[in-house]
């Protein structure tokens, strides 16, 4: 499958990659749309193409990585670690819309065939194909176009603003910057009642704003923000602001206090500098709150990826639960997707897209990708990779020499410890099969730059049928090769026991497992079996 990937020089390839697995849980979608967050895209290119300095001021959390890695491991290591991940492609994407190709067995909500939203920047990439977990996807309702549900997410993220603001109908609200985003928020605070005034600096933003029910629009520059303010409000100022800039200044927060009535409320979105000037927030006693992406949920990877969902009756309106409200209001006809939509293009043409994107000047807001995908360019359903669960069957270790040579390993698991610690040591000394690792994108890096066979995203591919049956000593053969783990520590030993359980030779980073109970089992495995391969660890 085709996927976009972004290098941190700024470049941008259309890849062929693996076709990514279910998680566990949940679902493989083809996509059939998927939407350009403008800027949130824009910018992530443009820290890209930043030399090292720049991206130094512009990330100092990664700096502050980059030294914590220095003093545990010294500086060769640090070095080593910011060259591997300065040369490691990216995924772009956040927010797409297909349709269900495969379901994992632990999923109850999907079938075959199922039209879904999907979201999360960690899985809803720019690619033909997907693998989202099941509460980041939400179903799509009839009344409701595949090209529309594309924005379930970034829709989501101004619903989450919305619902931090709590706007009361008649409130006056300021909504600071007018991005896609902004653009959304102002959409969805209309929908709820209240008055709306629209502030960018482009003009051309002018009309989108006024499709959306903005009441008042300002344009700062050509208007004063500050006399607007007054006029609109009767000298009172607004009782709420929603910024939604993405700045290294501190003027549209300078702005907005002022802007903000006596004990007025100010909810900030985008990635914008905020110091808060003590005097005014004191003297005014502004409320700040943050919104938090699409909602309670986002960056708890219990949630999202272990499929923890929280109680309805603690947290009413979770992220998934967003992603449902939003694509009702699509339904519904209260979000004006049209109105926002400057561009669909088709998913072959992105890197041109992405070029106009990035020219100065541009005036597109939502920008939608169309996937187009042949039989001939994606394996019929029936093919398709499925999550697979793990076999509870005989497994064993041993420490002996091996009698006859390994000629081939293949590897689970491609992250940076691997690619810096232990594939630079092993390139050159033994055969590289098939490197395995949850994204695609990164698979297939791991498989160029080293010099792997082959790169997938599912570790059946490893230890199928293919690549069993490991010939023991006194069978007139060598082994065909052995498997290094080196995935997150929760994975080692059903892993191991998948490795054991092909006969293959096996190699854990360590640990080998992270309970007694799964130790004692490993050793219960090991004194049943007859002749076991190597593991080592």
């Amino acid at each position: 499958m085709k996927q976009i990937a972004q290098y941190q020089d700024g470049r941008l390839e259309l890849q062929e990659v693996p076709t990514p697995t279910a998680p566990p849980g949940g679902v493989l979608v083809r996509t059939t749309h998927s939407v350009i967050s403008v800027g949130t895209e824009r910018m992530k290119v443009e820290q890209a193409r930043m030399n090292l300095l720049q991206k130094a001021k512009a990330r100092p959390d990664q700096v502050r990585k980059v030294l914590d890695t220095a003093r545990a491991l010294g500086w060769k290591a640090a070095l080593e670690k910011v060259r591997n991940r300065l040369e490691t492609p990216t995924p772009l994407g956040y927010s797409a819309a297909g349709v269900v190709e495969a379901v994992e067995a632990a999923n109850t909500r999907f079938r075959v065939g199922d039209r879904v939203a999907c979201g999360g920047a960690e899985c809803a990439f720019h690619a033909e194909s997907i693998a989202v977990p099941d509460l980041l996807l939400a179903k799509v309702p009839d009344g409701v176009e595949n090209w529309q549900a594309a924005y379930t997410t970034i829709a989501s993220i101004g619903l989450q603003a919305v619902r931090q603001l709590e706007p009361a109908i008649g409130e006056r609200v300021l909504v600071m910057g007018q991005g896609l985003v902004g653009l959304l928020v102002t959409n969805l605070l209309v929908a709820n009642g209240a008055r709306v005034m629209a502030v960018d600096l482009a003009p051309s933003r002018r009309s989108f704003c006024e499709d959306l029910g903005a009441e008042k629009v300002v344009i700062l520059g050509p208007q004063n923000l500050s006399d607007e303010v007054r006029a609109w409000t009767e000298g009172f100022g607004v009782d709420a602001v929603v910024l939604c800039t993405a700045t290294p200044s501190n003027t549209p927060l300078e702005q907005s206090a002022e802007a903000l009535r006596d004990r007025g409320r100010l909810v900030i979105v985008g990635n914008s500098k905020t110091e808060l000037a003590w005097k005014i927030f004191y003297e005014k006693e502004i409320e700040v709150r943050y919104s938090r992406s699409y909602g309670p949920g986002r960056y708890d990877a219990a949630y999202e990826w272990g499929g923890v969902d929280y109680p309805i009756g603690y947290v009413r309106w979770t992220e998934q639960r967003n992603f449902d409200a939003c694509l009702h209001l699509m339904k519904s006809g209260a979000l004006k997707l049209e109105a926002i939509t400057t561009r669909r293009a088709p998913f072959g043409e992105s890197l041109n897209v992405y070029q106009d994107l990035l020219a100065d000047g541009t005036k597109e807001v939502g920008v939608v990708l169309e996937y187009e995908q042949s039989s001939e360019s994606r394996a019929p359903s029936s093919e398709l990779p499925t999550a697979r669960r793990f076999p509870n069957t005989k497994l064993e270790t041993r420490n002996s020499k091996l009698s006859s040579p390994v000629t081939r390993l293949d590897v689970i698991g491609a992250g940076n410890f691997a690619r810096t610690m232990l594939l630079p040591h092993l390139q050159g000394k033994i055969s590289f099969g098939t490197v395995v690792n949850n994204t695609a994108l990164s698979a297939n890096h791991v498989k160029t730059k080293f010099g792997f066979a082959a790169a997938a995203t599912d570790d059946a591919v490893v230890f199928g049928a293919a690549n069993s049956g490991l010939v023991h000593a006194g069978s007139g053969g060598a082994a065909p090769g052995a498997v290094l783990i080196a995935t997150r520590h929760h994975l080692h030993a059903p892993l191991l026991k998948a490795a054991l359980d092909a006969n293959r030779h096996v190699f854990v980073e360590k640990p080998l497992c992270l309970t007694r109970a799964e130790l004692a089992e490993i050793d219960a495995l090991r004194a049943r079996a007859a002749d076991p391969p190597m593991l080592a660890g």
